[in-house]
């Protein structure tokens, strides 16, 4: 068989697996530092994380010449980083539905007035219950 493949099989699937851990946490700590892309961040290690089955198989997987036929097992080899990167995005797309619906929820309240949805009274601003000085005085 004609192996000329960049990385040897099992190196391109440790590799992926590695940076498929490494990517959200990366991620997570450069929009700690930079608060205000944190969308962009993280949408670049979401896609980072989908393609990381596909360039691992590109990397790892030989050119083969016409008349050569790949091993049976050779697309098992990548089934570990498959099921990773699908565990991972779909605990991304969680942890997105968690902050959309707090998002909604957040500007659901602001546009009902703040204070009428929730269960407890809203406060009421300092001196409100007290009777003005103009008011005259009962003498008993």
């Amino acid at each position: 068989m004609h192996d000329d493949s960049i990385l040897p099989t099992e190196i391109a699937v440790s590799l992926g697996l590695i940076c498929n851990i490494g990517a959200p946490l990366l991620a997570f700590w450069v929009a700690g530092k930079l608060p205000r892309f944190r969308l962009w961040i993280h949408g670049v290690a979401f896609v980072a994380i989908l393609a990381s089955p596909l360039t691992a198989m590109i990397l790892g997987l030989p050119d083969l010449l016409p008349e050569e036929e790949e091993s049976s097992g050779a697309r098992f080899a990548f089934l570990p980083l498959i099921v990773e990167a699908a565990i991972i995005v779909l605990l991304y797309c969680l942890a997105g539905a968690m902050l959309l619906s707090q998002s909604v929820h957040s500007a659901i309240t602001d546009w009902h007035g703040g204070g009428r949805l929730s269960r407890t009274a809203p406060r009421r601003a300092a001196g409100a219950g007290l009777t003005s000085p103009k008011a005259p005085k009962r003498d008993r």
